[in-house]
C-alpha cells in the first residue's frame, strides 16, 4: 500500500508539478503516512512467523494509505478530464463585472432612488452597461411563485412583492442573469419538482434559458436543477488560500462539481491581503469557470481576477458600477 501511495503521489506531481509547492501539510501527512506503511511492512516481513503486534496501527495505517491512494487517483483523473472541457456556451465575454441586484441609487445626487432587486435598478445597470446581473430569489410553494427578493421577508418595491414573472416580463431581453435561489436547499421533493416546472414556464421564452445560471450550495437539489436543463452554479465554501488545508478542501468540492456536471462554480473571492481564490485556491481549481461574488472594489484586486482564463463574472456592491471594467483598467 506504500508503494502504491508513492506512485498515485508521484504520477499527481509529474501530472501538475505546481501541485508540489501547495499544500505543504497536506504534503507533509501524505509522506508520513507512506513512510509509516513501507516500515510497518519492513518490520511485519522482518518479523514473519511471529505472533500479530498490535494489529490495529497496520489496518488504521492500511486504511488511511487506501483512501489517500484512492482520492488521489481520483483527483488526477477529474484534473485530466477537467483539463479537456471547451466550456462551449459559458459566458465568455472580457466584460467580467456583473451588477449585484441590479445598479442601488440612493437618491443623493439628485438621481432616481432605485432599491436592490427591483425592476428599476435591474434596469438600470444594463441601461448602465451591465451584461449581467445577479438576482435573490425564493420559491414561494403558496404562491407557486419565484419572489425576487434578499430575504424570506419579501422586500416590497412599489408597495408590492415582485415575482420573477414580472421581473422577466420587464428585463428578460436585456442581459444575463444569475439566480441565487435561496432556498433551494430547504425544498423538498414536492417542492422543488414545482418549482422546476415553473422555472421551466419562465425560461421557454426566446433564448432565456441560454443566459440564465441558477445558483444553489445544496449539491443534491442543484442536481435536480441540472437535470431540469438549466445552466447552474455550484456554491462552495472553500478555505482561506493559506490554510494548511485548503488544497485538499478545494479538491474535495472539485470533485462534487465535477461528478455534479454543474456548469460553473460560484465562491466568495475573499480580500486582497486575505483571498479565498488565492493562487492555492487557483490552481486546485483550475479548468473550472468560476463566478466570484462579495469582491471588493479594489480596482488592483479586480485587475488580478479579471486577468485569470477562470473567472468568468464578478459581483461587487450593489451601488458600484464596474461594468466597463476590462483587464488593463486598472494600469490606465
Amino acid at each position: 500500500m506504500g508503494v502504491l501511495l508513492l506512485v498515485a503521489k508521484l504520477s499527481a506531481v509529474l501530472a501538475d508539478p505546481a501541485s508540489a509547492s501547495t499544500g505543504f501539510f497536506p504534503q507533509l501527512i501524505v509522506a508520513f503516512v507512506i513512510f509509516a506503511l513501507l516500515w510497518v511492512g519492513w518490520q511485519a516481513r522482518n518479523a514473519f512467523g511471529e505472533g500479530p503486534k498490535l494489529w490495529w496501527f497496520p489496518l488504521l495505517l492500511l486504511t488511511a494509505g487506501g483512501i489517500m491512494t484512492s482520492f488521489i487517483l481520483m483527483i488526477l483523473w477529474v484534473d485530466h478530464n477537467l483539463s479537456q472541457r471547451t466550456y462551449a456556451g459559458v459566458y465568455d465575454d472580457p466584460h467580467k463585472v456583473w451588477a449585484t441586484r441590479g445598479l442601488v441609487t440612493d437618491g443623493s445626487d439628485g438621481s432616481p432612488v432605485r432599491v436592490r432587486n427591483s425592476i428599476e435598478s435591474i434596469r438600470y445597470a444594463f441601461d448602465q452597461g451591465a451584461r449581467g446581473t445577479e438576482v435573490d430569489v425564493f420559491y414561494d410553494s403558496e404562491l407557486a411563485r419565484f419572489v425576487v427578493s434578499h430575504g424570506r421577508h419579501y422586500d416590497k418595491t412599489s408597495g408590492s412583492i415582485l415575482t420573477l414573472d414580472r421581473l422577466f416580463d420587464a428585463v428578460g431581453n436585456d442581459g444575463y442573469f444569475w439566480l441565487d435561489w435561496k432556498d433551494l436547499r430547504h425544498l423538498d421533493r414536492r417542492q422543488l419538482q414545482a418549482a422546476l416546472a415553473r422555472l421551466k414556464l419562465l425560461m421557454d421564452r426566446g433564448d432565456l434559458r441560454d443566459r440564465v445560471y441558477v445558483e444553489g450550495e445544496d449539491p443534491l437539489n442543484l442536481l435536480a436543477v441540472k437535470q431540469a436543463g438549466f445552466q447552474t452554479i455550484y456554491d462552495c465554501k472553500p478555505t482561506f488560500d493559506t490554510n494548511i488545508m485548503g488544497p485538499v478542501v478545494a479538491d474535495i468540492f472539485k470533485a462534487v462539481y465535477y461528478f455534479g456536471g454543474f456548469t460553473v462554480m460560484g465562491l466568495n473571492s475573499g480580500l486582497r491581503a486575505q483571498p479565498i481564490y488565492g493562487p492555492n485556491t487557483r490552481c486546485g481549481l483550475r479548468n473550472i469557470p468560476v463566478f466570484l461574488y462579495h469582491v471588493p472594489d479594489d480596482p488592483a484586486f479586480i485587475e488580478e481576477l479579471l486577468s485569470s482564463r477562470d473567472v468568468r463574472v464578478i459581483i461587487i456592491r450593489q451601488d458600484v458600477n464596474r461594468f466597463g471594467f476590462l483587464p488593463g483598467s486598472s494600469k490606465r
